[in-house]
């Protein structure tokens, strides 16, 4: 029995074949990236590529959801794409292992996708990433914080200009507006307030740089606020690319 034929009965033949034609772009394989990547693949959509510079970590057991002990020390984007496999065999992953920054944001999208979603999780090159997407008049949705929350039922979709109670939405629709994007785009974001950041065990400040990376303080996470996030931003990728309507706000 191939495994889309649940899927065949919710969605119906055309929307199956539709997905496996589709190719779909994730940026960042973390809690929210790792569990919206894979429903891509369970949904049945036939090609991602996955942009991703990072290796599997202790710290990610808790959240992403390809993370186990015998795979810690792999890239994300292989260990992403070795899950992938085990689900559907034919599906075509292109890894990207990359650390999307700056001006070079716009080198980092892979042409022909049609449809992308922004899983990053720190500020500038969100930015940089959506400022890119935006200048091209990419499809794409993105998920704001979901670091330092307990309650998956908080969570929202919107347009990214109606989001509130979200720190890091704040702060991105301020330079979205500094650098003159006012596109609407689908957002997910929670209005629940974040469990404030740890400060880094090495006793370095958040803020400084180190090996050309800048410190960050440790956020607090589970599994539960992320992964939900992105179950919902794979499902806002696979209905826009059926044409199927979601909650968002207007024009979305």
């Amino acid at each position: 029995m191939p495994f889309t034929d649940r899927t065949r009965i919710l969605l119906g033949d055309s929307a199956v074949e539709r997905l496996a034609r589709s190719r779909v772009c994730v940026f960042g394989l973390g809690g929210v990236g790792s569990a919206c990547a894979l429903d891509l693949v369970r949904a049945g959509v036939g090609s991602l590529a996955v942009v991703d510079f990072d290796v599997l970590q202790e710290s990610n057991l808790n959240r992403v959801t390809f993370a186990y002990r015998d795979n810690l020390g792999l890239p994300k984007a292989e260990a992403f794409r070795a899950a992938a496999l085990r689900v559907n065999p034919e599906v075509r992953v292109e890894l990207i292992p990359s650390l999307v920054r700056g001006s070079e944001a716009a080198d980092r999208i892979p042409e022909g996708c049609d449809y992308y979603l922004d899983a990053i999780d720190t500020l500038n090159p969100k930015t940089n990433l959506i400022v890119a997407l935006a200048a091209r008049g990419a499809p794409f949705a993105s998920c704001l914080g979901t670091a330092g929350r307990v309650a998956p039922e908080r969570l929202r979709l919107s347009s990214i200009w109606e989001s509130r109670g979200c720190p890091l939405a704040q702060k991105l629709r301020q330079r979205l507006r500094r650098r003159g994007v006012t596109r609407d785009f689908p957002a997910v974001w929670s209005d629940e307030p974040p469990v404030p950041p740890a400060l880094p065990e090495d006793g370095s400040n958040p803020g400084d740089v180190a090996e050309g990376v800048r410190v960050r303080a440790v956020q607090g996470s589970g599994p539960f606020v992320p992964q939900a996030a992105g179950h919902i931003l794979a499902s806002v990728a696979v209905r826009a690319l059926l044409g199927l309507p979601f909650g968002g706000g207007p024009g979305l």
